[in-house]
């Protein structure tokens, strides 16, 4: 009894340490030219929110590499990602609402708007902005 109680205490703690563990940048230091590439780059956040859609951080490189896809996109690096831009906005909103002091989520999301043409929206937070 005592064996199978330790074995699930270590299973336990295994998984709380590797879901405490920090999400990987997302790497802007390669080209995803195919839809799969960039499938197997954003893995890691889409796990993490699926575990836990709270998850600042992984709401937020989503969207952000959403964005850097639209970016390839623009440049005929990414036949697949013309569509990546709508795809940005959720997450990085949901980003912002979940932690409305990562400055980096509103950078990433004001990107966004302006790459999508609308000069008058502005990346807003219930806390921050009346």
């Amino acid at each position: 009894m005592r064996m199978a109680v330790l074995t699930v205490g270590i299973v336990l703690l295994v998984t709380t340490v590797a879901a405490a563990q920090a999400l990987p940048p997302f790497s802007v230091t390669r080209l995803y030219l195919t839809e799969a590439e960039f499938a197997r780059a954003i893995q890691p956040y889409q796990q993490a929110i699926a575990a836990n859609a709270r998850n600042a951080q992984a709401q937020y490189w989503l969207g952000y590499a959403y964005v850097y896809a639209y970016r390839q996109w623009l440049a005929r690096a990414a036949p697949y990602a013309s569509g990546h831009l709508a795809r940005a906005v959720p997450p990085l909103q949901e980003a912002i609402k979940l932690n409305p002091e990562m400055i980096q989520a509103y950078l990433a999301l004001h990107d966004a708007y302006h790459l999508s043409g609308d000069w008058t929206r502005r990346p807003r937070s219930s806390s921050r902005c009346g």
